[in-house]
């Protein structure tokens, strides 16, 4: 069992123990409240992995949530996405969006079960570095 199994395993129990406050999602079970785990920045530009939890079923998903909060640069942002939980070995570029200056956007979900790991990255136009989270 990998580390990111184990913590997501105590999240699931800790938010159980807690009564964490749940939404209904129309048959698909019941999906823990969305949590911010890590953020990425590229001038302007932030990248934020939003994680949540959905029973019956779903188990973890994995989102990007862009925020371009600058003045006349793009941005984009996506998922990389280890499905085997080999970060030597991951498939780039999930989910990708691109952002315009003053905008926030958002990816749409992707699974993240145990073995799989994911991590958000963004790029602001000009910046010729992609600025990644780490791997959850």
């Amino acid at each position: 069992m990998n580390a990111g199994s184990i913590v997501r395993r105590v999240a699931v129990g800790a938010g159980t123990l807690a009564g964490v406050a749940t939404l209904v999602l129309g048959g698909s079970g019941v999906a823990s409240a969305e949590t911010a785990q890590y953020t990425a920045r590229s001038n302007n530009c932030t990248g934020t992995m939003m994680t949540q939890y959905v029973s019956g079923g779903g188990g973890w998903q994995v989102r990007n949530y862009v925020n371009n909060s600058g003045g006349s640069t793009t941005c984009s942002g996506w998922i990389d996405w280890a499905p085997q939980g080999d970060t030597n070995h991951f498939y780039g570029l999930q989910n990708r969006i691109w952002v315009d200056p003053w905008r926030t956007q958002e990816s749409t979900y992707i699974p993240d079960n145990s073995p799989a790991l994911a991590r958000v990255c963004v790029q602001a136009n000009g910046d010729n570095t992609a600025r990644c989270t780490p791997w959850w």
